[in-house]
């Protein structure tokens, strides 16, 4: 389990303060059972949404993307092509891979969706399986393209985030087989991404 608790992060004081306070709480779950991996999931995901709207907003004052003409954030665009955007693909790939336990969870999930062990993406409205875009979604997890890797990783993460918060992903203690290696991964984004954040508040 990692722990950013001692990492000085130099943004504002009131995102310092959020960031601290969500990833103490995510600690507090021991990832022991279905209820415990879901509640960290979730806590988890919060301090992302703010890491990668943070992100997206940067992109934007750098004239990289365009939001002047757009009536809502665009939510799954910033989850996963922006962030891929502002990391590099390869970049972020490359420090997923450089950690072992993020590097293993990343092979877990790949065979969980490669066995049709867990169905990732899922009809929005009726909450059925879409076996075809999942095996899409394999290709790219396993390409030797590592953007498109990384995207695939992003892809994975959003999507299970929609399952839950649609209500379509079951509360079944098979869950916590994906969950546990996807929370390994979440984890190593949200600090890459905050490394970075923090990097350009510092040289700003």
């Amino acid at each position: 389990m990692n722990s950013y608790r001692g990492e000085i992060i130099m943004l504002s004081p009131e995102f310092e303060d959020f960031y601290r306070s969500w990833l103490q709480k995510a600690e507090e779950y021991e990832e022991t059972d279905l209820r415990q991996c879901f509640d960290k999931f979730f806590t988890l995901f919060v301090v992302y949404n703010r890491l990668y709207a943070e992100a997206t907003f940067t992109l934007a004052r750098k004239g990289e993307i365009n939001l002047a003409t757009r009536y809502s954030f665009p939510d799954s665009m910033a989850a996963k092509s922006y962030v891929q955007k502002y990391l590099g693909g390869a970049n972020l790939l490359s420090k997923l891979e450089d950690n072992e336990e993020s590097k293993q969870a990343i092979a877990t999930i790949r065979n969980l969706i490669e066995d049709g062990i867990f169905n990732i993406k899922l009809n929005m409205v009726t909450g059925n399986s879409q076996r075809e875009a999942d095996l899409e979604l394999l290709k790219s997890l396993k390409s030797t393209n590592r953007g498109q890797r990384a995207r695939a990783i992003l892809d994975i993460i959003y999507s299970i985030r929609c399952n839950m918060f649609h209500g379509h992903k079951g509360f079944t203690p098979v869950q916590v087989k994906i969950l546990r290696p996807v929370i390994t991964v979440l984890e190593n984004i949200i600090r890459v991404l905050c490394d970075k954040l923090s990097t350009e508040s510092t040289s700003g």
